[in-house]
């Protein structure tokens, strides 16, 4: 038993197998919203001359979601789950298909073709350029943006936030089920880690769910159904002349720009402050994460779904205490369950989902505490990346704003320094 868990990075005297176990069913359970959300956002695309296979969807996102965490679990050791990324559906569905107005088949070959550039640039040197230029204020600032962003998910999730607005409505918690259940399940977990039990956050999915019930909240119309074959979505590609046009290029490289941002910020979100990041705040094993997404990007275009990426909802996981590959291999298992049982887990209330969201965002706010405040070339573009991923709701967004005005600060700091240096031969700095 000891070999097979070394597979996953697992070591029982520094681990144990009961957090991880908890950790991966934890995960599961509160991105498993995907599996019901892909096929509604994919509904009446293709009109009814080329109507998308949306009853194959269910089976082909468990497939690829499984295989990714597999892989995920295998190669990076990890505690992160992987499955197709909620903006990157909404991309697909939105973007290339509505407004640009190409078929499903023309998305999936540009998903496939992203996945074959991402693996090229997580096999080569340019990972390290952009993982490594990264300074720790703004890293860590990626993990307190991300964190915001969490909580705003889950208070949408559990209808607490009016669509596109900021403004928290408490007073409808007087009258509405479902946010007196956020309620309950935000107190319940609350007092569970206070008390320090084992098991937490799952401890309060379960529970909660159960009092959903009599709320009228949760529903079990049956408890098992047999999910329909993910054949007519398995390559599916197509490989027209339109493959060779502009249009393909600026898909491709749009999904390959919000995929990789995407991971980078939800790795340093997560990770930061687990014992997984080394003296310098660096994620170690970034490298393997960002080709474990790749290779799950490729193999989205193949089972036909959108393209894969690690999940935000991996926190509660980690918060839960999960620290290793066993996590992910937890959810992949979940996935391949939820072929027969998926009317159980999708019976779990969004409110829960999102009440446990709200809790792992604010363990990791405590990411802040490493931003340099006195510096304002690291501080103002770390603020920045907090406010954009926050207000905006991107995380890529808030990854590029940062970015990009840290280098410009950057460059006119250094200015400055050379230019003072050859004045007095004294050097400019920044505390």
């Amino acid at each position: 038993m000891k070999k097979f868990l070394k597979i996953f990075g697992f070591r029982t005297e520094t681990h144990s197998l009961q957090t991880e176990l908890f950790s991966g069913f934890s995960t599961f359970i509160v991105m498993a919203y995907i599996l019901a959300l892909a096929p509604s956002a994919f509904t009446g695309i293709g009109g009814k001359d080329n109507p998308f296979p949306v009853e194959s969807l269910f089976s082909s996102i468990a497939i690829v979601s499984a295989l990714s965490c597999v892989i995920m679990a295998v190669w990076a050791k990890r505690p992160l789950c992987v499955a197709p990324g909620v903006g990157l559906l909404f991309f697909v569905t939105g973007t290339i298909c509505t407004t640009m107005g190409y078929s499903w088949q023309f998305a999936l070959t540009a998903t496939f073709l992203e996945g074959l550039l991402f693996i090229l640039l997580s096999f080569s040197g340019l990972r390290n350029f952009v993982v490594e230029t990264i300074p720790l204020s703004l890293r860590s600032a990626i993990g307190v943006g991300v964190s915001f962003f969490l909580a705003s998910l889950g208070l949408k999730n559990a209808g607490m936030l009016d669509s596109g607005s900021a403004i928290l409505s408490l007073a409808s918690m007087v009258t509405e089920p479902s946010k007196q259940l956020l309620a309950i399940s935000v107190i319940l977990a609350g007092v569970l880690i206070i008390a320090r039990v084992r098991g937490a956050i799952f401890i309060t999915i379960i529970i909660s769910t159960l009092i959903g019930i009599p709320m009228g909240l949760t529903h079990f119309d049956t408890l098992i159904k047999m999910p329909e074959s993910p054949a007519p979505l398995f390559c599916q590609m197509e490989w027209s002349e339109d493959v060779f046009s502009v249009d393909m290029l600026v898909c491709v490289i749009s999904i390959l720009f919000l995929d990789v941002f995407d991971t980078i910020g939800t790795t340093i979100g997560i990770l930061s402050n687990t014992g997984l990041t080394r003296p310098n705040g660096r994620v170690s094993g970034m490298t393997r994460i960002l080709q474990c997404d790749a290779i799950a990007s490729m193999l989205s275009g193949i089972f036909g779904t959108t393209t894969c990426t690690s999940y935000l909802e991996s926190a509660a996981g980690v918060a839960e205490g999960g620290r290793t590959g066993v996590t992910p291999m937890v959810a992949a298992v979940c996935f391949l369950l939820a072929f027969l049982f998926s009317p159980v887990f999708l019976a779990i209330p969004a409110s829960v989902t999102g009440a446990i969201l709200l809790i792992v965002s604010v363990k990791m706010f405590t990411a802040v505490r490493h931003i340099n405040f006195h510096n304002p070339v690291e501080s103002i573009p770390s603020v920045l990346t907090i406010l954009v991923m926050a207000i905006v709701g991107s995380i890529s967004d808030g990854i590029v704003v940062g970015v990009l005005t840290y280098a410009i600060f950057y460059f006119v700091y250094d200015m400055m320094k050379q230019r003072e240096r050859r004045k007095s031969g004294s050097v400019f700095k920044l505390d």
